[in-house]
């Protein structure tokens, strides 16, 4: 038993790596007869091509697994039942279950690795990826800029900063008005000064003053040359450049999360973005739940090509289902755990409902 379980688990993985190798490949080519245009124009290098397709690689492997593991998953199975193998397995006592459990098994095996490439490769690659087409190709000015000029933001301690202009190479700040809210944000305080040097790891203001209000108004004001002021924000935070979604990692994306909330900001997008990068990559296990009852049930009704569009039909309405609801989610209609996982969490059942009718003789039974 053991032995055709290894069996069924080779010729799926051989299956997948060949799938999902020419899943990726199609991609490419039609990306590269997308893009060429604009390498051409730019007169950039050959390195510069070939690097920005090789770092293209994990993100495109990205959306391409689940559609691979469907795929490895109809043609193995077809495969063994178009040979008379499932009928020997079956007939040598070992379930329908037991037969396809190492196709589950690698699915999921897929879905963590896929998830493990999220956050430690893809960012880094996203992130060399992009330089080179939007920085190097496209030369968008807004790629990868430190937000220099008119910063509004709030800071973790709930403080209102606006800052008129900043320097990030000498760490400087011109321009500074930093408003304290109390409980009923109400202003409380407001501190204005000329510059903000970083030094001693706090910022010294220059030429500024303290004015703190009460609700008939101006309570105080004081004047100061040089001053002190231990703040949460730091250099490093100010200069840190804008990135894209898909440059950060599941860990780094968390993080921002939970800056932006202390901060006071609508993270439901954020939430959104983080639930699909996680539950994306588990489709994979819930192609491989959808296609093994369909293939072996289809397989009774035609060949390899009927068993095939089957799948695919059913890979279509999931994928039309998930993005719908991920739309919903960013619509405020669902909350972003239902908007990300709901779908998933749907076809499992439907996928576990198709195992328990595998006697039924019908292609999709009702």
């Amino acid at each position: 038993m053991t032995m055709l379980k290894r069996y069924v688990l080779s010729q799926f993985v051989k299956v997948y790596l060949l799938t999902a190798s020419g899943l990726i490949g199609i991609f490419l080519i039609v990306d590269f007869f997308e893009r060429i245009d604009e390498f051409l124009v730019k007169d950039a290098p050959m390195i510069d091509l070939i690097s920005y397709y090789i770092f293209k690689i994990p993100f495109i492997a990205f959306y391409m697994a689940p559609q691979g593991v469907l795929l490895a998953t109809v043609i193995t199975l077809a495969s063994l039942s178009q040979n008379n193998e499932l009928t020997a397995m079956k007939a040598c006592g070992i379930s329908i279950t037991g037969i396809t459990l190492p196709i589950i098994g690698a699915s999921l095996v897929v879905a963590l690795l896929i998830l493990a490439s999220s956050e430690f490769l893809s960012p880094i690659t996203n992130q060399k990826m992009n330089y080179i087409f939007l920085k190097k190709i496209r030369t968008e000015p807004s790629y990868g800029k430190v937000p220099t000029e008119n910063l509004w933001f709030k800071s973790i301690n709930g403080d209102i900063w606006n800052v008129n202009y900043f320097d990030p190479y000498t760490s400087k700040l011109a321009g500074i008005i930093i408003l304290k809210p109390g409980e009923d944000n109400s202003i409380i305080q407001r501190i204005d000064a000329r510059k903000a040097v970083w030094s001693i790891n706090k910022w010294e203001f220059i030429d500024g003053y303290i004015r703190k209000f009460d609700k008939g108004g101006i309570k105080s004001t004081q004047y100061f040359e040089r001053k002190f002021f231990d703040t949460p924000e730091t250099p490093k935070k100010l200069s840190a450049a804008r990135r894209r979604p898909e440059e950060m990692s599941l860990s780094e994306l968390y993080q921002q999360i939970q800056i932006q909330k202390l901060e006071g900001k609508d993270t439901s997008m954020k939430w959104i973005e983080l639930h699909r990068n996680i539950s994306y990559p588990f489709i994979s296990v819930v192609m491989a739940l959808l296609a093994i009852p369909l293939s072996i049930r289809s397989s009774r009704h035609g060949g390899l090509l009927f068993c095939a569009g089957i799948n695919i039909a059913m890979g279509f309405i999931f994928s039309f289902i998930y993005a719908m609801s991920i739309s919903l989610g960013k619509g405020g209609t669902f909350d972003p755990i239902l908007a990300a996982w709901g779908p998933n969490l749907l076809f499992t059942v439907l996928g576990f409902y198709l195992l328990l009718t595998m006697d039924s003789e019908k292609a999709f039974p009702i």
